[in-house]
């Protein structure tokens, strides 16, 4: 089997899963098209984490240094030539803000009013995607050859980066996620949804390194870095959780309700089984985080607990459930032209490519 040929076989897979993903939205949007706005939202904040996770871990890598870049940068770079995809596909899901939001409807009164309010939604939508897509452009363009971080001269740029990121990844959760139920508040919740999309790009770029069969000692370093933020997802999940339960009050305590009963308590046991304690007991295990198939694994687990837990963060606010295979359908749009993007650079722009595909081509002969 040649290059070209895997390349193209992935292409068309890749391709297939993005049609008939939008083949399920036209289908959905037009029987339920409040379904599909939700259906698309968490499909936006999915596939979200994975330009989010790649650029912060450039912008990371640029003021602490570590030789697994230079294994790690084709998948990085790959990921992060995502975002402007990733960032305007907002634009489906907010064309909906009605069905997603109570706040938006007139009608609704806020003490909050000055901050939820359609026009100010948008200006900050539009504020994230300016931003985001600068610091993908700097993590991407700015000068690094193989490992090495960016220059001494420039590396303040990638510390202040840093600090714009969190704190405007912090509003959009509270904007995307949290202002579903306008009345919930928690401190920790930003913490805990940046800590989602970190693990979400990690994951991804991990696996493609794990894949490649490139060198193991820097993909025991990733895998490392995957235990440790999997370790402060949960944590910070844990601490939310506690704090809420013991203060018991009647604006917090229902939005844990909602996500504990009936289906919902199955995503709660994916995504605290799959993002957190297998990674935990897997990777924690020298010889585990050397082994690909085992980091492979690891990584699809955790791309499935960060998946089940954006419908678990989005869908129980809702009383009346769309049909599942809607919620997939928008997994698979969205999902199949990120793929088809980031194969694209990775073709193209990466070093990797070869190696990637030559891990493919041994599994299918």
């Amino acid at each position: 089997m040649t290059e070209a040929w895997s390349w193209h076989r992935l292409n068309l897979a890749a391709l297939a899963v993005f049609a008939l993903g939008v083949l399920g939205c036209i289908i959905g949007s037009t029987l339920d098209p409040a379904g599909f706005y939700r259906a698309w939202l968490c499909a936006f904040l999915f596939w979200l984490g994975v330009p989010l996770g790649a650029v912060t871990l450039v912008l990371v890598h640029d003021l602490s240094g570590g030789r697994w870049m230079g294994t790690a940068r084709p998948a990085l770079d790959a990921a992060i030539a995502m975002m402007p995809l990733a960032t305007l596909a907002g634009i489906p899901a907010f064309v909906g803000l009605h069905d997603l939001y109570s706040w938006a409807h007139p009608a609704r009164t806020l003490a909050s009013r000055f901050y939820l309010n359609i026009d100010t939604f948008l200006l900050r939508y539009a504020v994230y995607v300016v931003l985001w897509n600068l610091l993908a452009a700097y993590a991407l363009w700015a000068p690094r050859i193989g490992a090495n971080p960016v220059a001494a001269s420039l590396s303040w740029i990638s510390g202040v980066g840093l600090v714009v990121l969190a704190f405007s990844a912090s509003f959009a959760a509270i904007d995307w996620i949290m202002s579903l139920e306008p009345t919930f508040w928690s401190s920790v919740f930003m913490m805990a949804a940046g800590a989602g999309w970190f693990n979400t790009g990690l994951a991804l770029v991990l696996l493609v390194v794990a894949l490649s069969g490139g060198d193991r000692e820097h993909m025991a370093d990733l895998a490392a870095i995957l235990l440790a933020t999997t370790i402060f997802w949960a944590y910070v999940e844990f601490c939310q959780f506690l704090i809420i339960w013991e203060e018991n009050l009647k604006l917090e305590i229902p939005w844990y309700l909602l996500r504990m009963a009936g289906r919902w308590r199955i995503a709660v046991f994916v995504a605290a089984a799959f993002g957190f304690f297998v990674p935990f007991f897997v990777l924690l295990w020298t010889p585990g985080k050397r082994r690909p198939l085992a980091v492979a694994s690891v990584c699809v687990l955790v791309l499935g607990s960060r998946l089940a837990e954006s419908w678990w963060l989005v869908l129980p606010e809702f009383r009346r459930t769309s049909p599942f295979w809607l919620d997939v359908a928008a997994i698979l749009a969205l999902g199949g032209l990120v793929t088809l993007l980031f194969l694209w650079w990775l073709r193209t722009g990466g070093a990797a490519a070869p190696t990637v595909l030559r891990s493919v081509k041994a599994h299918h002969d």
